[in-house]
């Protein structure tokens, strides 16, 4: 069985010695390829920081706090002073206030960077300035969630019964959400880590179905409809060559659908199309599909010209 020569212009014959130079032991491939998605999945949650999912699970989290913060507050702000709990009271206060600035400049930062956005307020020095409100605000919330484990605690005595405790309560609660957001994350990966490891294509497809196509960060299906593909054949490569697919582990099995990118690694071609819709590079070496990108990292894989004849 021939490969489409003509869509990457490299011959059979040279593409199966090409595929026989360049390739590594199947563990060492696999394990650069969860590497590389694991890596991708990372850089996912990082930037699902402007979000619409980010900023709905922040209104969830913090605007009930701040409804009950503006309640309690209002209603017993006169017990704190005559239970001498001034620094639970103030402590309260500030996090409730720094609650609601954080969803409002994380819906800003989100507005600013939605795609298509034209108006005033997505300039480059608009976005600048509210990167770094939101970065201060993370920092001063950290300040403020280790004071108010200070300040909580060693309060206790004098604040939590007398009086009914209301604002101390407040507080308590306050903190013990603020630890379920901070372990809430890694508790997830945790829970994703057997997903990574034993069920690769579960993950990508998860990544795939969460993948914003206006982000540009995969592939177009013109991009991926263009890579060459081929029928598996037993002779299709060399013999003392791994024929099994990266991603998934399993072995090719005979017409079975094959994608061979620019770099010569080679994947079923359902497993690495749905990678390649969330991100346009080799899950094992990552080098672009992008026809803009290809030419330099193709002639330095083609370069020695003893592998050509």
């Amino acid at each position: 069985m021939a490969l489409e020569s003509s869509r990457s212009g490299i011959p059979t014959s040279d593409r199966s010695r090409l595929l026989a130079s360049a390739s590594v032991p199947t563990h060492e491939e696999a394990s650069a390829v969860r590497m590389n998605v694991l890596n991708s999945s990372v850089q996912e949650a990082r930037e699902a920081t402007s979000t619409r999912l980010m900023v709905m699970a922040l209104a969830i989290f913090n605007l009930p706090q701040v409804l009950a913060g503006v309640i309690v507050l209002s209603l017993y702000w006169d017990d704190g002073e005559k239970l001498r709990c001034d620094r639970v009271k103030y402590w309260t206060l500030f996090h409730t206030i720094h609650l609601f600035l954080t969803v409002v400049v994380e819906y800003a930062v989100y507005y600013t960077h939605s795609p298509g956005q034209r108006s005033r307020l997505a300039t480059p020095s608009v976005k600048s300035v509210l990167q770094s409100a939101k970065y201060c605000l993370e920092l001063m919330g950290l300040f403020w969630f280790l004071v108010g484990n200070m300040w909580v605690i060693s309060d206790e005595d004098h604040c939590s019964a007398n009086g009914g405790g209301h604002i101390y309560n407040m507080a308590m609660a306050m903190v013990i959400i603020c630890y379920i957001k901070i372990f809430l994350p890694c508790l997830i990966l945790l829970a994703l880590l057997p997903v990574v490891c034993f069920c690769l294509p579960c993950l990508i497809r998860i990544l795939n179905r969460m993948q914003d196509p206006m982000r540009g960060k995969g592939a177009t299906k013109e991009m991926i409809e263009a890579l060459s593909s081929v029928k598996y054949t037993p002779d299709l490569f060399p013999p003392d060559e791994d024929a099994s697919c990266c991603i998934c582990l399993n072995e090719y099995t005979d017409n079975q659908e094959l994608r061979i990118l620019h770099c010569n690694h080679h994947f079923h071609k359902d497993c690495v199309d749905e990678w390649l819709v969330v991100n346009a590079t080799c899950p094992t070496c990552r080098t672009s599909i992008d026809p803009n990108h290809i030419d330099a990292s193709v002639s330095n894989t083609y370069r020695d010209p003893g592998m050509i004849v």
